[in-house]
């Protein structure tokens, strides 16, 4: 309560908490000299890598028989996991017309005092790994080591051949390394090349002035392996900083995309922070005895939580062995019958590290067909009934004919099953006048596709919204508005092989559920009838012996007059569900199907 002779001290108390927020106390009324409490601020957090406290004005208590006013307030750092709260006094004495500040140390923190001031520090936490199925780590926090030169140990006149002797030793560009070292300063440590111990050559010992350096590295199996899955860690960004809460600094390695990012929180732990009254230097020189360390804050580091991944390390490295020739994008998927499991999600180089395999867009062509035949399946037909497999077929304003080559005997009034197996193009697009757009939606999700599900990880189930008449024809055969990923046609490929809608999954414990109508076992077999005919007399006759059933497909795409062809194949055998996706490409048989030939023989 404020004495009835003094004015209230709210303004004041208020007018310290938001510059200690803001660190700059110079302009605050003062008892003594606020330039002198400006440099006692500013040396007391000079140590605490710009971390400041939000400070909340509190209650504050008016001494009876002085002019002086006790103010609470409660500091709050944006610290670990919970933060760092605690309530310090500010003394305010009313002179000259005005409350004025009591400059002390103990304003921050109760413990400080004239020789003491705030350090902050941090340990980073050991990031967990990304194991596969057989709980072996993909990529895991070990240790690595800096290879380079100490020019500070070499004369000079050494420099340049030092540098280059050890570019060649480590097979790195001499040239471009010697550049490096000679304009980085007179006592610089240059790194020449990050490596595994097992890989520094122990010649490297005749090089004057090399100097190897112990770092924390997360490593992985080399090379791009599953690197559109896994994704990378790196510093982060200044916004994922400032939505951190204070939870990261530019100090700390995040999840920066992948795997990395989705489960980050998870891998990365808890670092180890401490906040410690220590010495200011210029109390560690004056006083005859060392002022003593004091642990006002600590947080205590902690190894994240790995994730296992039902990644087939084996069937991944060979997918992307095959993949390594392909000059374009091009990609594998094979998924298990059983559950659905991921076990290899494989793209060419040209692809980078963006996931194409499992959320690329791309236009399925006749390998939805298995979807289109399923929505017939559902309006009566079966793999026997008759439909007319014309040369061409005229939609509106637009024909649709079959693929060059295709055979003139299976050409008229054939049965669905042929029209399936030798991929009949008029036969499917005419059967859009009975099937809506609603139910090819319909039949494309007991499949597993054309519904956004969260299944863990980075993915893309595909479109099925078709419009008027033309896109609905060209719906049926894969073209049109209808888009998909590589894992999204494993997944229907899956789907056929289970009889029943599955739904890939890659993390242990992380599986969605399908909220399609389900697929019966009467539409499953219709399906596998005619996938299975496709292998033994159809388009997909190469993955005899190795795959039961299957469907070929192409896409066109591209600017008119300049199109393009994408090769597609999916497949599946008892064990296994696989989608061939080759992005330039001939056809389905001659190009897409080669790449499950390899993988599997």
């Amino acid at each position: 309560m404020t004495r009835d002779d003094l004015p209230a001290a709210d303004d004041a108390v208020a007018a310290l908490a938001a510059a200690l927020a803001a660190q700059d106390v110079s302009a605050l009324p003062m008892v003594r000299p606020a330039a002198d409490a400006q440099a006692d601020l500013t040396e007391i957090f000079a140590g605490m890598d710009g971390i400041v406290p939000a400070v909340t004005a509190g209650p504050i208590a008016y001494e009876a028989t002085d002019d002086v006013a006790v103010a609470t307030l409660t500091m709050d750092y944006p610290l670990g996991v919970d933060g760092w709260t605690y309530t310090t006094e500010a003394r305010f004495r009313y002179a000259g017309d005005q409350w004025r500040v009591d400059w002390e140390p103990t304003i921050v923190h109760p413990d400080l005092t004239p020789q003491t001031r705030l350090r902050h520090t941090r340990q980073e936490a050991k990031r967990a790994p990304i194991n596969d199925r057989e709980g072996i780590a993909i990529v895991e926090e070990g240790a690595m080591y800096e290879v380079g030169l100490d020019k500070g140990a070499v004369d000079q006149a050494e420099w340049e051949t030092a540098a280059a002797d050890l570019a060649a030793l480590l097979k790195v560009d001499a040239a471009a390394y010697t550049r490096k070292v000679l304009a980085n300063g007179p006592k610089a440590y240059v790194v020449a090349a990050t490596m595994l111990q097992a890989e520094i050559p122990a010649t490297i010992t005749t090089v004057p002035g090399v100097l190897v350096r112990e770092i924390s590295a997360i490593i992985g199996p080399g090379g791009s392996f599953a690197a559109p899955l896994l994704g990378s860690v790196g510093a982060p960004t200044a916004e994922m900083i400032a939505e951190s809460e204070g939870t990261l600094t530019e100090l700390d390695r995040v999840g920066l995309s992948g795997l990395q990012s989705r489960y980050d929180e998870q891998l990365r732990g808890v670092p180890g922070i401490r906040i410690d009254a220590v010495a200011r230097k210029s109390a560690a020189g004056a006083s005859a005895s060392p002022v003593p360390e004091t642990t006002l804050f600590q947080q205590d580091p902690s190894v994240g939580t790995g994730i296992t991944l039902t990644l087939d390390r084996d069937l991944q490295s060979k997918a992307e062995e095959i993949l390594s020739g392909q000059a374009g994008m091009a990609a594998l998927v094979v998924l298990s019958v059983a559950d659905g499991a991921v076990l290899a999600a494989a793209q060419s180089p040209a692809g980078g590290t963006y996931p194409h395999v499992t959320f690329g867009k791309y236009a399925p062509g006749s390998t939805f067909k298995a979807v289109s035949a399923l929505a017939m399946l559902r309006s009566g037909m079966t793999p026997t009934s008759t439909v007319n497999c014309a040369p061409s077929l005229t939609v509106g304003s637009y024909t649709f004919g079959n693929y060059s080559g295709y055979p003139s005997s299976a050409l008229g009034r054939i049965p669905l099953t042929t029209a399936f197996a030798q991929s009949c193009n008029t036969a499917f697009a005419a059967a859009a006048s009975s099937i809506t757009g609603e139910q090819l939606h319909a039949a494309a999700g007991s499949l597993g596709v054309g519904t956004d599900y969260d299944v863990g990880f980075t993915s893309n189930f595909g479109t099925v919204e078709p419009g008027n008449s033309i896109d609905r024809a060209a719906s049926m055969i894969g073209q049109g508005q209808v888009t998909m990923s590589p894992l999204g046609m494993a997944t229907v490929a899956a789907s056929i092989a289970a009889g029943k809608t599955t739904l890939p999954w890659l993390v242990q414990g992380t599986q969605a559920s399908p909220t399609a109508a389900p697929l019966s076992a009467a539409e499953a077999q219709g399906l596998r009838t005619m996938m299975e005919a496709t292998v033994s007399s159809g388009t997909g006759r190469s993955l005899q012996g190795l795959m039961k059933g299957a469907k070929t497909g192409t896409a066109q795409w591209g600017e008119t007059g300049k199109l393009q062809t994408s090769a597609w194949m999916i497949a599946y055998n008892d064990t296994y569900a696989v989608a061939s996706f080759v992005e330039v490409g001939d056809s389905g048989g001659t190009t897409a199907a080669p790449l499950i030939t390899a993988l599997f023989r």
